[in-house]
């Protein structure tokens, strides 16, 4: 609530779950009283939404301005934000390629960033520490729980699209299968997806997407 000396900022993100792994396939963001959300995911058109209205017009005294961009042949969209009081600019930046992800460019200066998300709270975890925190502040050491604590309830605004087959509250999110994976004929292998993810920094989880996923594209997605 504190970002931007009170004009405030919320996001909300819905998951989809396919077997043993989940992506995300739509994140609205709530800055002042506008939102903005954005769908897509696997094989999916992507789309945006101002306020409930497909590509629909921002306000004229709306709190941020929208710009779409082209990195890698896959397109951005990215949420602006002007800090008129110390002169900088935030930015949101959508990625839509096989996975949806959403990145938050903070401005160069440590007092600004930290005066807009200092106290931020929710998924990403304590600003200064990186730590689980649940929303009466205490540690949640299980990943699961942590995730449980946080998931959109009475108490939230609500963001993001009706969808059918969406999880909403009271009814708790599920959890992708622990079954074991078995390759199917014609799979991608893991050597397979080493190779393709040769170079990149997250080499781990670029191998386990594109195994997962059964599609090499997936690695572009680790690309900037």
């Amino acid at each position: 609530d504190d970002f931007m000396n009170g004009l405030g900022m919320h996001v909300h993100v819905r998951t989809k779950i396919e077997t043993f792994y989940s992506y995300i396939e739509a994140v609205a963001v709530k800055i002042g009283d506008d939102v903005f959300e954005v769908q897509g995911g696997m094989n999916t058109e992507d789309k945006y939404l101002i306020n409930g209205v497909e590509s629909g017009p921002l306000r004229f005294d709306a709190a941020f301005t929208i710009a779409e961009k082209y990195i890698n042949d896959y397109k951005q969209i990215e949420v602006r934000v002007d800090d008129k009081d110390h002169g900088g600019q935030i930015k949101l930046n959508f990625k839509l390629r096989n996975f949806m992800g959403i990145r938050f460019d903070h401005d160069t200066l440590q007092e600004i960033s930290v005066a807009n998300f200092g106290s931020s709270s929710g998924l990403m975890g304590d600003y200064e520490t990186g730590l689980k925190l649940g929303r009466d502040g205490d540690v949640i050491e299980d990943t699961n729980a942590f995730a449980m604590a946080w998931q959109v309830g009475p108490e939230d605004p609500v963001l993001l699209s009706p969808k059918e087959g969406s999880v909403q509250h009271p009814d708790k999110c599920k959890m992708p299968s622990t079954t074991s994976r078995r390759l199917k004929a014609g799979a991608i292998t893991e050597e397979e997806a080493r190779s393709t993810c040769v170079g990149v920094e997250d080499l781990e989880d670029c191998i386990f997407d594109v195994v997962a996923t059964n599609t090499v594209d997936v690695a572009k997605d680790y690309i900037d």
